[in-house]
């Protein structure tokens, strides 16, 4: 367009002529933008200056090809009366190397301007892609941190930890009381004051189930038993707050509820390559009050951790939810950092 329009304003001749050819290499153009976006297409996932550098390698067969078929058109295929005096001269091979090196030259920066361009979409794209990936988490964070606070103001979990607490004191256990104390205080103020958005330390998201198991242990008593197993390398490893409660919680809750036998809760952790294992498993050996008891739910609590691994990590992060043999087992995947997982 920009060319025709020059060519009336300077009252070229054979416009009419030239105008045919321009539309059908405007075509072969765009047919060569469209595989430069293709191949562009592949390497979309590897670092921008991988991207780039492919880019910018593409034009050059794409402006090359364009250059000699623009040439070929214009003055020795199809040409217009204006260039047939100028047509003797392209028996001779130089003139046709000249054409093509110009030709090339002018339409590379052409092919690399419109690389470049889609490569600032493609980059822009990426960006609100991770902010809306971004806010996503934020979202589920919060979703879980009102989750932990309604359960926290459940008045049934209040009473119950308070009548345990009421028990101990009764009975003398002054020191068992005081203990349970100090784990009601540490446990609301972890809860309350934690912002849901950060990242904690695995250390930090295991200390605050125990928090919440020993509190249940007060209730319990010796029906239920926990063993932690968290190698001492993974302790710094990074993860979203708050992860492994609902894990927990339906541990204790169907764990408990559906024998009379004690129950034994293990939270483990475990490396394997680039990815970390974190497991929380129910088991007994009691008959079981009810036979359908021992099926944990796979409403909210499940359904929040799953939307929280895939907003923050997407499709690499898996929850897996199984009944294992006196129990139920629920295994949670997502990658580690590159720092993580050292000693």
């Amino acid at each position: 367009m920009l060319v025709t329009g020059r060519a009336l304003v300077m009252d070229w001749s054979d416009q009419g002529g030239m105008l045919v050819r321009r539309l059908g290499m405007a075509a072969v153009g765009a047919a060569l933008a469209w595989i430069i976006h293709l191949c562009l297409m592949r390497v979309a996932r590897q670092r921008l200056a991988l991207r780039v550098t492919a880019a910018f390698t593409a034009c050059i067969p794409a402006a090359l090809l364009f250059a000699a078929l623009n040439s070929f058109v214009f003055y020795r295929w199809f040409p217009v009366p204006s260039v047939l005096p100028d047509l003797a001269r392209w028996e001779e091979g130089a003139v046709l190397r000249t054409a093509v090196a110009d030709g090339f030259v002018t339409w590379y920066f052409f092919f690399a301007a419109w690389a470049a361009f889609l490569l600032a979409l493609g980059v822009v794209g990426e960006v609100r892609m991770a902010e809306r990936a971004r806010g996503e988490a934020e979202a589920a964070a919060r979703d879980a941190r009102l989750a932990m606070l309604r359960l926290q103001v459940d008045p049934h979990f209040l009473f119950n930890a308070l009548n345990a607490l009421s028990s101990m004191v009764a009975c003398g256990e002054t020191k068992a009381a005081g203990a349970m104390i100090r784990d009601l205080a540490a446990f609301f103020r972890t809860g309350l004051v934690e912002d849901p958005a950060a990242d904690v330390n695995l250390a930090d998201e295991v200390e605050f189930q125990r928090l919440y198991l020993a509190i249940e242990q007060a209730r319990y008593g010796e029906r239920l038993r926990v063993a932690v197993d968290v190698p001492a390398k993974l302790h710094a490893v990074k993860l979203p707050s708050l992860l492994l409660q609902p894990l927990i919680e339906n541990a204790v809750k169907h764990g408990l509820g559906g024998t009379t036998a004690p129950v034994l809760i293990k939270v483990r952790a475990w490396q394997d390559g680039a990815m970390l294992h974190l497991n929380v498993t129910d088991c007994s050996h009691g008959r079981l009050a009810m036979p359908d008891a021992r099926r944990p739910s796979t409403g909210i609590g499940l359904a929040n951790v799953r939307a929280r691994l895939a907003a923050r990590f997407g499709p690499t992060a898996t929850l897996t939810a199984r009944p294992i043999q006196d129990g139920w087992s629920s295994t949670i995947t997502l990658p580690l950092e590159p720092e993580a997982g050292r000693g």
